[in-house]
């Protein structure tokens, strides 16, 4: 299982070592794992910047983010990150130049000439955050996933309004629903939120699918936690070899599904990705609009 870090860090020279540095942190941080580190920087397909930058957050397993100096893009990335409710670990220097709304977060405070230093409070730091965003029971998945009842994935748009979607989740869900079907629902972004409120509430046969194990949102957190919901980590799961798909969650929604449902809100790019994979690949699906 690979597990992937991204970090967020200004594009000037004077950060190469730092980042360097960062990644040695990384890859010491979590021994027995298998963990990625990668910059912006390090990807060279074409396409828009900002559609890599979201790619790249949505696939990572937790972030890493240098806030020296308030560089613009730094911020955006950062806040985005935290929006995604992705793990993200501040490190810093002049840290009491940084604005309020940072300093109420924990920073790790670093000096070039002492990168050594940053090393070691760095692997700290991921370790327990990690430990904290953590699912640490995987409850098992019920026998009935090998069956031959109705097996129904969703997902959708990651940001929407939270009462919008609460009322399509219900009007698009409810026809399926006291029919046996097992349900694999994402646990990021809104629309998985209220998918898993919505199905549990109704004592569905529900089982959440995380990209990893630390891809919980806090609400999909404390459901899974609070109401033992089985749980996938989709980059523990095997897939044929050779098969693609934009994440490994959306080809375990496509193996094992009979129909999947989104909800997307007509703008978000990665739920647009997956109408076009899903339709590709010949599922059943059924889009609902937010």
């Amino acid at each position: 299982m690979i597990l992937k870090c991204f970090v967020i860090m200004p594009f000037a020279a004077e950060f190469d070592e730092v980042y360097k540095q960062v990644q040695r942190a990384v890859q010491d941080a979590m021994p027995g794992e298998d963990i990625v580190c990668n910059h912006l920087r390090d990807v060279k397909s074409a396409g828009s910047i900002t559609e890599d930058i979201v790619c790249s957050l949505r696939d990572a397993a937790f972030c890493i983010a240098d806030v020296t100096g308030n560089n613009p893009n730094v911020m955006w990335e950062t806040g985005y990150a935290m929006a995604l409710g992705k793990p993200t670990i501040l490190i810093g220097q002049d840290v009491g130049k940084l604005p309020f709304d940072l300093k109420v977060h924990r920073i790790l405070s670093y000096s070039r000439e002492e990168l050594s230093l940053l090393i070691k409070d760095l692997n700290t730091s991921i370790r327990q955050t990690l430990s904290r965003y953590e699912i640490k029971s995987n409850f098992p998945a019920p026998d009935s996933i090998k069956g031959d009842l109705l097996t129904i994935a969703v997902t959708g748009s990651m940001e929407a309004e939270s009462l919008r979607i609460s009322r399509r989740i219900e009007s698009v869900l409810t026809p399926y629903t006291d029919r046996g079907a097992l349900w694999f629902c994402g646990t990021g972004g809104s629309v998985d939120e209220a998918a898993l409120v919505y199905l549990s509430s109704k004592k569905e046969n529900v089982v959440a699918v995380a990209y990893n194990r630390f891809d919980f949102s806090e609400v999909s957190r404390r459901l899974v936690q609070d109401k033992h919901i089985p749980f996938l980590d989709a980059s523990a799961e095997s897939v044929p070899k050779g098969t693609k798909g934009p994440t490994q969650r959306d080809i375990l929604f496509c193996m094992k599904a009979d129909l999947i449902i989104l909800l997307w809100d007509g703008e978000s790019r990665g739920t647009q990705e997956l109408v076009q994979y899903f339709q590709e690949q010949g599922k059943n699906l059924l889009i609902g609009f937010i």
